[in-house]
């Protein structure tokens, strides 16, 4: 494992995207989303999304293509991300939702049949910086990976959320998959040779496995809750495909292109009781929590993203962690794109 500074890594991306034809402002935005993701600890989406990107532009993404304001209505707008990179689309909807709350107190809009957005809690830091609470419900048409309750073929994709609000100090963010675990997270536990600490899995026959191997080619992750309370995280999954109807996306069919369909909501305090007193009653919480008798073995009480915010501040000072095969596949991507490797 290497420390590679923030910098360096923006910069390397910023490079690669643009000889991927993707614009100089775009290349660097992108670069650091990725970047960023990385450096707060969402491994599983921050370099490894970036290297993706890059092969799927000139495939299934147009790099020229700009995402569009299809239905713009109040305190709410539609837009089509079809063709274009997706993080451009969540920073459209980013831009119009922020607009649209400080005119109308809440705004809801949706991004319909884009390409995959990565980590979702990253897009919501800056709005919770700016004194908004935000939310993102998302989902993938293709994948497979999560059975419905009482069933063994996969019929959802891990569905993710992410919620954030401002607090004193850091914004609460909260990033999640209604699954059980990620995609992403699996993969790692296979290539690791790890298994869960309790059956979080299904095999093709519908017998529970610690083992995630069992997951591809056609098994399954059980929902969040596992096979007591599946059923909560099956319930929040299937709004997240609710939200891709309204947004005239498609719900997960396995004969349709894949494409990630989202909807983000941001509301201003101020329309309610006030900031003021947001700000204040969410201090006066959090010290609450916190002062809340540590359980043998704990050692601290943490909030949603705390941890991820200590590893971007180490990161910032320290560089980014990446080990030998992310940097290898960077690399490869530099030599395939006549662009300057890392270095290290």
């Amino acid at each position: 494992m290497r420390r590679i500074p923030m910098q360096d890594l923006i910069d390397f991306g910023e490079r690669l995207l643009i000889a991927k034809g993707v614009a100089r402002a775009d290349a660097r935005y992108l670069a650091e989303i990725a970047v960023e993701a990385e450096a707060f600890g969402v491994t599983t989406h921050g370099l490894v999304q970036l290297a993706s990107l890059a092969g799927q532009i000139g495939k299934s993404i147009d790099p020229a293509r700009e995402p569009r304001v299809v239905r713009d209505v109040g305190a709410s707008a539609l837009i089509d991300g079809e063709g274009v990179i997706g993080q451009l689309a969540v920073r459209l909807g980013k831009q119009l939702a922020a607009d649209k709350a400080r005119q109308y107190g809440i705004a809801m809009i949706a991004v319909r049949r884009t390409s995959w957005i990565a980590a979702l809690g990253i897009y919501l830091i800056s709005l919770a910086r700016d004194g908004f609470a935000a939310q993102v419900w998302a989902q993938s048409s293709q994948c497979q990976d999560s059975a419905p309750i009482g069933g063994i073929d996969a019929r959802l994709s891990t569905n993710p959320i992410a919620l954030a609000f401002p607090t004193d100090g850091d914004p609460v963010v909260a990033d999640f998959s209604t699954s059980a675990i990620s995609m992403g997270a699996v993969s790692r536990m296979v290539k690791a040779g790890r298994r869960a600490e309790h059956p979080t899995f299904m095999d093709n026959q519908g017998r529970l496995s610690d083992d995630p191997g069992v997951v591809r080619p056609d098994g399954s992750i059980l929902l969040m809750g596992g096979e007591q309370s599946g059923h909560k995280g099956y319930a929040l999954s299937l709004w997240c495909e609710a939200m891709t109807a309204l947004a005239g996306g498609v719900c997960n069919n396995p004969d349709e292109p894949q494409a990630q369909s989202f909807s983000l909501t941001v509301i201003d305090p101020d329309v309610f009781a006030g900031r003021e007193h947001f700000a204040q009653e969410m201090k006066r919480f959090v010290g609450w929590l916190l002062s809340s008798r540590l359980r043998p073995g704990a050692s601290e009480i943490r909030l949603p993203g705390q941890r991820g915010f200590r590893l971007l501040r180490q990161a910032r000072k320290e560089g980014v962690p990446v080990d030998d095969a992310a940097l290898d596949q960077l690399n490869r991507l530099a030599a395939d794109n006549g662009v300057d490797a890392v270095t290290v």
